[in-house]
């Protein structure tokens, strides 16, 4: 039966992520906020799919959110499904910074490229500055972003250390950050695993945190937040 389960949700999300980025293509013609479009289009997706997983989600302390401000949302990383799930659920819209890897995978990379997600580059050159850039434009028009600081997924479920760049973008930008903790999800596909299993998923949202107040004190910054994180686990 999961068999036959998981292979019905992968074959629904590759058809209705073709069908979706190409009616939403022709949409956005009608629009002129093109990446309003895109990124609604993908909420709708999200939630449809996670209805068709049967996976029940509760998100708690969506109220910790600000409104009015960009922010920058941190978020723990503990299967494949946390994409689809904090896309659902969430409740406004943000832009994922994620795996350069993603970016060259046919027509999947062009839709991330199009919605204006961004890619990790952690060298301090010219594209690091591009992406640095961007980022900035982002939140200075009110947009929000999603980094996972981890880097990838966990391999056993537990929080991992924080890559060390990863707030960097936070503290340049002077927005606040929203922790987010994610738990259950990593049983949903456990690493190198295809068959999915319904486990029930718990999204919890913390009060945001200014790191304005770490001055110069950046390790201290980023190991506060893990703690929080990890607490709200």
């Amino acid at each position: 039966m999961k068999i036959i389960r998981s292979a019905f949700f992968y074959a629904v999300a590759v058809i209705s992520f073709i069908f979706g980025t190409l009616l939403t293509i022709f949409l956005s013609w009608f629009t002129s906020d093109k990446t309003r479009c895109f990124l609604r289009s993908a909420r709708i997706w999200a939630r449809f799919l996670m209805l068709i997983s049967g996976i029940p989600v509760k998100v708690y302390g969506a109220e910790n959110i600000p409104q009015n401000e960009p922010m920058i949302f941190v978020s723990n990383h503990q299967g494949a499904m946390d994409i689809l799930i904090l896309l659902a659920y969430l409740p406004v819209y943000f832009r994922f910074v994620v795996k350069k890897e993603l970016f060259g995978i046919p027509f999947f990379g062009w839709y991330l490229k199009r919605v204006g997600y961004l890619s990790v580059d952690r060298g301090v050159g010219e594209k690091a500055h591009k992406m640095f850039s961007k980022a900035e434009n982002i939140l200075g028009s009110g947009g929000n972003l999603l980094v996972f600081p981890e880097g990838t997924r966990s391999l056993n479920g537990e929080i991992q250390p924080f890559k060390r760049g990863s707030l960097l973008l936070a503290f340049k930008a002077k927005v606040r950050v929203v922790p987010i903790a994610v738990s259950g999800s990593f049983h949903i596909l456990p690493p190198k695993k295809i068959i999915y299993n319904i486990v029930p998923v718990k999204v919890k949202i913390g009060k945001p945190v200014s790191l304005e107040k770490y001055g110069s004190n950046y390790e201290k910054a980023l190991e506060d937040i893990h703690e929080t994180i990890k607490d709200l686990l």
